[in-house]
């Protein structure tokens, strides 16, 4: 078993994947620069939702594991870490505002149907009845399909890090600036002045991580991709119920609280909230709740996904370099797909071999010419 792992990065793919190598009684040190969480992991809405019927990508199963451990982890993580996350099940309506979306909707439903799973068309005077809050004009109708849940994505992502450290894992601040290997080997991680001798290293930096692809000669092709998010008061308590439409959603984190979004910009690493990114997400809620015309904004934030150059995650060890990974570019799904990221890459790690889920289709060698 790898005796002395490093993980450079506090989020929550590396957050998952601390976890469990220190649940397989690894030794587990997280280098982080910021804080627990600091970035996506802590800013994002949290929302969980089992992979469509009809997904064919390779994050089918990748998606479909992270929810079922999700449910499971729901379960005994919160004892482990000695607090709660605010997991909770919630239903999410796919809203359809022409006849065109609607027949796709139907079809959809027929698709889970054949699948022997629970879904059903609700016409529009239903839905508001049943939600008591999504009642736009524009609303025609909506899907409700199963499996869908939330978290509170930063409280969750501490949850990883505390359980991990009960477990006798490491969190120390500072900067992975430097990668040293020698022989095609992992050597050691340098912080500030500091060299910490590795036999295994993990880059979980989310899109920091392509600061580091200088020193391993090979392409790390992530980049930023910005969402801002708002939290909402409604001033009624609503239904715990969401809603989704064109990969934009309002989502009932509690009777009280709605969380709402998302933008996708490229805006460097540039983390600042704006005006125009809470009106273009107001006007979204707005066109598919009236009832959220009076209320009020709570808060708003912006954080920076790990976006890859083919949309897909990069996980796996670096081809030229042996005892040094990569787990990054999981884009908007990160909180979703952290525990079967985690799982997969601990077993990589420890064994040289996943028994979970297949990961080479997130080969992180793929883009070397």
């Amino acid at each position: 078993m790898t005796k002395n792992i490093i993980i450079c990065g506090g989020g929550v793919i590396g957050g998952s994947t601390a976890y469990h190598l220190a649940k397989a009684g690894a030794q587990v040190t997280i280098i982080e620069k910021d804080g627990i969480a600091a970035g996506a992991s802590g800013g994002a809405a949290g929302l969980l939702s089992r992979p469509s019927v009809t997904n064919r990508t390779p994050l089918y199963e990748l998606q479909k594991l992270g929810f079922a451990m999700h449910v499971e982890l729901s379960k005994i993580l919160p004892e482990e870490a000695g607090f709660n996350y605010d997991f909770a099940f919630s239903s999410r309506a796919h809203i359809a505002t022409n006849l065109e979306e609607k027949q796709n909707l139907e079809h959809l439903i027929d698709e889970y149907q054949k699948s022997q799973r629970k879904a059903e068309w609700l016409d529009s005077d239903i839905l508001q009845k049943t939600t008591n809050w999504i009642d736009g004009e524009q609303v025609l109708g909506a899907a409700v399909l199963p499996g869908s849940a939330s978290v509170d994505a930063y409280r969750y992502t501490l949850a990883l890090y505390t359980a991990t450290e009960r477990m006798g894992g490491i969190v120390k601040s500072g900067e992975v600036t430097k990668l040293i290997h020698e022989d095609q080997q992992i050597q050691a991680v340098e912080v500030g002045s500091q060299r910490i001798e590795a036999d295994t290293v993990l880059i979980a930096m989310g899109p920091w991580s392509k600061m580091l692809e200088g020193n391993i000669s090979q392409p790390i092709p992530v980049q930023p991709l910005k969402g801002q998010i708002l939290k909402l008061r409604p001033k009624n308590p609503v239904q715990m119920y969401g809603f989704n439409y064109d990969g934009n959603y309002c989502v009932a984190k509690n009777p009280e609280v709605i969380v709402a979004g998302t933008t996708e910009e490229d805006a460097g690493f540039d983390t600042g909230i704006t005006r125009s990114a809470r009106d273009q997400i107001l006007e979204f809620a707005l066109n598919f709740s009236a009832s959220l015309e009076n209320a009020e904004l709570i808060e708003q934030t912006a954080c920076l996904r790990p976006l890859s150059q083919d949309g897909l995650p990069l996980m796996g060890e670096v081809e030229t370099i042996k005892g040094l990974y990569i787990s990054t570019g999981h884009g908007r799904q990160g909180i979703l797909l952290s525990p079967s990221s985690g799982l997969a890459m601990s077993e990589l790690i420890l064994n040289g071999k996943t028994n979970s889920i297949d990961l080479s289709a997130f080969n992180p060698n793929r883009f070397i010419s």
